[in-house]
């Protein structure tokens, strides 16, 4: 039993010392232990490493391809990019309209849930109001009273 207890005892230790080890300042920052898993998620922790390799393949294709290949397809990319920026512009349109749209009719359904609420509000704040007037008329009739009294 107590060969177990100290084998457990020197794990432990190690763990302990382990963990200070790489708790302690200026130590260098350790590779992630799981490579990413896709192409997506490689780019989504390192974005700039993304646009550096586009950039690359970008400068090597256009190093590789003939000039008057590149005009045409220079045209070709920037009708297509023409039609992409007015899909892209006729979509945020119809985006904001929808959100306005949406927006507008939220507002109507909450008008419309608070009224009551609104009315009931409105309706007992008048009647404090009313409360108030009386006591206020009270308390003046009552110092009146105290006033004759004293004379």
């Amino acid at each position: 039993m107590t060969d177990a207890k100290t084998r457990s005892d020197r794990i432990r230790d190690k763990i302990d010392a382990s963990g200070e080890t790489l708790r302690a300042p200026g130590q260098p920052n350790l590779p992630d232990a799981y490579p990413p898993e896709s192409y997506r998620s490689l780019a989504g922790e390192y974005p700039w490493l993304a646009i550096a390799a586009g950039a690359g393949a970008g400068l090597l294709l256009g190093a590789m391809l003939p000039r008057s290949f590149g005009g045409k397809l220079g045209r070709r990319a920037l009708a297509v990019a023409t039609v992409a920026g007015e899909l892209g512009l006729a979509l945020s349109r119809q985006a904001r309209d929808a959100a306005s749209e949406a927006a507008s009719e939220g507002l109507d359904y909450a008008d419309e849930k608070t009224a009551p609420i609104r009315a009931r509000a409105s309706r007992m704040a008048g009647s404090a109001g009313d409360q108030a007037r009386d006591a206020g008329v009270a308390i003046i009739e009552l110092a009146s009273r105290v006033a004759k009294l004293r004379r």
